[in-house]
């Protein structure tokens, strides 16, 4: 049991132990005395902590060269050995063979410069003596040669993959059209508009193209859905689309069209459709104007699929199979131009089209 007299020695003992752990007390002492001070700093504990290079610094990554209007892995031929198993016995031997390596800088700055010259980009470099690999009486050896060395910037100084490529105009021609099939009834959209993309870098001849497409919009034309005969015993509608109602690529997503070497075109298009109605005012409404609502916006995905023929790529057409489309129908008084504000109710419809294309590959679209 701890006395008054211990308690207090104890309490004493406590505070001593503070004051010595305080830091102005420590760099007091230290400077009181240069032998201790001495001491510290020769001690591999107190040393100064070694300073760790940051990682990202000294990260590597894969060199990208623009080739072709594309960017790709960097490479080199160099030497190797490599031990390989003789045949019919458990030996091995060695032998050099020739790899293809990829060659690593720093993350900062991955990829060549490129200059314009000409209309053209080119990627830049110098002619100067490098160490390389070489072969020589059975053994790799290194050497000096003259070689390339290439100058290296951030990839973000690059020009875009559309101005690097090959300018590609979709123009869709008079005749096209959706088919929308309503189960017990079907109707017939005209189909307008131009869509524009590019062929990463150069057109290859008698190669499959790619085209990536990045913009553009297509317009249906004003279409009836629902008609009848309440006007007068006058066939008219009492619900049709309305005007503008379009169809735009989708900026999420990219959208592309393959031109293969055996003749088939194949696309694959992610859309985003505006869809505003004109709705007529009941029975009362036959000889006034159409009330029209704000535009429905949803998504959907077209697969299309054609042949070159007589007509060549001046006059292609490309079909998608019926798929259901999940329209969004908005019955709220609005601007066509402006999102709907109301009601709205789910449409489901099948939804196949047949365009005919015009394909201008001259870069001049």
């Amino acid at each position: 049991m701890l006395t008054p007299s211990k308690l207090t020695l104890f309490a004493a003992t406590i505070a001593l132990l503070a004051l010595c752990a305080s830091p102005a007390l420590a760099s007091s002492r230290s400077a009181s005395s240069p032998a201790l001070a001495s001491a510290a700093s020769s001690s591999p504990a107190a040393a100064a902590p070694t300073r760790v290079p940051d990682a990202a610094a000294s990260a590597t990554c894969v060199a990208q060269i623009l080739r072709n209007g594309k960017l790709v892995a960097l490479t080199t031929l160099t030497y190797r050995y490599k031990f390989v198993r003789i045949k019919g016995s458990k030996n091995f031997k060695k032998i050099i063979v020739r790899v293809k390596v990829s060659v690593r800088v720093s993350c900062a700055k991955q990829c060549v410069a490129v200059v314009k010259k000409r209309g053209k980009y080119v990627n830049v470099y110098s002619i100067k003596t490098i160490k390389v690999k070489l072969k020589k009486r059975g053994r790799i050896v290194t050497a000096k040669r003259r070689g390339r060395v290439y100058k290296f910037a951030d990839c973000k100084t690059l020009p875009s993959p559309q101005e690097l490529g090959t300018p590609v105009k979709i123009t869709v021609l008079p005749g096209s059209s959706a088919l929308l099939d309503f189960g017990s009834f079907q109707r017939q959209a005209s189909v307008s508009g131009t869509l524009r993309g590019f062929v990463p870098g150069k057109i290859q001849l008698r190669s499959d193209i790619q085209i990536n497409l990045t913009s553009g919009s297509l317009s249906l034309g004003q279409t009836p859905v629902f008609i009848d005969d309440a006007c007068n015993n006058q066939v008219s509608a009492s619900i049709r689309t309305g005007s503008p109602t379009t169809v735009s690529l989708d900026p999420t997503r990219q959208s592309t069209s393959t031109l293969l070497a055996s003749g088939t075109v194949t696309a694959i298009a992610y859309t985003a459709i505006h869809l505003p109605l004109e709705l007529r005012n009941e029975d009362t409404g036959c000889d006034k104007p159409y009330i029209t609502t704000g535009y429905s916006n949803f998504t959907q995905t077209f697969f299309l699929r054609g042949r070159v023929g007589a007509g060549g790529l001046t006059k292609l057409t490309l079909t998608s199979p019926p798929d259901t489309l999940d329209v969004i129908a908005c019955l709220a008084p609005g601007i066509p131009t402006q999102p709907c504000g109301g009601f709205q109710i789910p449409l489901p419809i099948l939804v196949s089209t047949n365009l005919t294309v015009s394909v201008d590959l001259s870069g001049k679209g």
